[in-house]
């Protein structure tokens, strides 16, 4: 296998210049470990059968690279975090997106497939992975990094070809499609720090009050968290925003007593003893309503029951997986839309999975528990 290493500007900046509107094969290695934004390590691009490895460590900018690919098609696979480190580079998600994995799902081989076992699959190769796991921030980059990487591009464009033409004798091409550009538009979606305390666990054992004290601090760590570059939990541990919403201590021995972390205490006790103490001033109408979970309402589980059966047909029939149509959290999302909602609040939101694009289509149409 022949490829290319590119670690400087002029090299860059000769290599864009070649680009044409053929697709391009993309992936990217990175380390994340206490950062909120990933640390791109190496980007490695396949066009016209043409592999290179750019190397963003060596070269520092490579806006060059992200303005040549707009508006183009790209090939990734399994394309969530990819899409998000080229978003924060790039500034958008200006590209036609083909993901193989997605492709994979509307063939029926599973909702996840991994790289290794599609190239397997379509092409026959054993892919080596055991370099998956190293640090790609890490100079000088050894030979098995290199061949790792350029492997990670190598098949992604005849393996799309041969998915693409099994897509069309299964009429699944639109859907693909459909179903590519949602993923897009979901990544481009802004970060809400207001909404950042919904993806919480156990906000239904808090009180309003409890629940304004732990949106204000989710929406504080958030923004914290992406102003200094940290991974959420290495401002304030989850699990700890529920304690402090749910006791609101007041002084510094108070957060002993919680068994907060020491670093949590002497860097942002400070800020947290003052977001406490500023709720609590709050006119106590002003807090959110208390959360109702989906599993108390009395239908609950006989309606999630008859959703599932009804994916279930769905599923046989066009032979799709389970997992791609609706996954326990997506059909929950639609419960929620349906019966905590009233028809004015539903105007004003997107419309759960259930109800947009090929998933309506194919089973959307068919439910109906708004007033149930």
């Amino acid at each position: 296998m022949q490829f290319e290493i590119i670690s400087t500007q002029t090299q860059l900046s000769e290599y864009v210049a070649t680009l044409d509107n053929s697709p391009i094969s993309l992936d990217t290695e990175f380390v994340r470990t206490r950062t909120f934004y990933a640390n791109l390590g190496l980007l490695q691009v396949s066009q016209n059968e043409r592999i290179v490895l750019i190397d963003p460590i060596l070269i520092g900018d490579i806006s060059a690279f992200w303005k040549a690919i707009d508006a183009k098609q790209c090939i990734l696979h399994a394309s969530s975090e990819d899409l998000e480190i080229i978003k924060h580079h790039k500034g958008d998600l200006n590209i036609t997106l083909f993901d193989t994995q997605v492709a994979c799902a509307f063939l029926n081989q599973g909702a996840s497939l991994g790289y290794a076992k599609m190239v397997e699959s379509i092409d026959g190769t054993l892919l080596n992975k055991g370099e998956s796991r190293t640090d790609w921030c890490a100079r000088p980059l050894t030979d098995k990094q290199q061949l790792y990487a350029a492997a990670d591009v190598l098949y992604l464009q005849p393996c799309l070809e041969a998915l693409q033409a099994k897509l069309a004798e299964k009429n699944m091409v639109a859907f693909f499609e459909q179903e590519c550009q949602m993923i897009l538009d979901a990544k481009m979606k802004p970060v809400n720090p207001e909404k950042a305390y919904k993806s919480l666990d156990n906000l239904s054992k808090l009180d309003r009050q409890g629940l304004a004290t732990i949106k204000a601090l989710a929406k504080w760590r958030l923004e914290t968290a992406m102003a200094r570059n940290l991974a959420l939990n290495f401002v304030v541990k989850a699990d700890h925003l529920w304690l402090l919403a749910h006791y609101r201590p007041s002084s510094y021995n108070d957060l002993k007593r919680l068994h907060l972390a020491p670093s949590e205490i002497r860097i942002h006790g400070e800020a947290v003893l003052s977001i406490i103490a500023k709720v609590a001033e709050q006119d106590p109408e002003s807090f959110p309503p208390l959360i109702v979970r989906l599993i108390d309402f009395p239908d609950y589980k006989k309606v999630l029951k008859a959703i599932r059966d009804k994916i279930k047909v769905c599923a046989d029939k066009y032979e799709l997986p389970v997992e791609l149509i609706a996954s326990k959290r997506v059909i929950n999302e639609y419960l929620s839309w349906c019966w905590k909602l009233d028809s004015q609040q539903r105007s004003l939101v997107d419309k759960p999975k259930l109800l947009t694009g090929w998933r309506f289509e194919l089973v959307g149409q068919h439910l109906n528990y708004q007033n149930q």
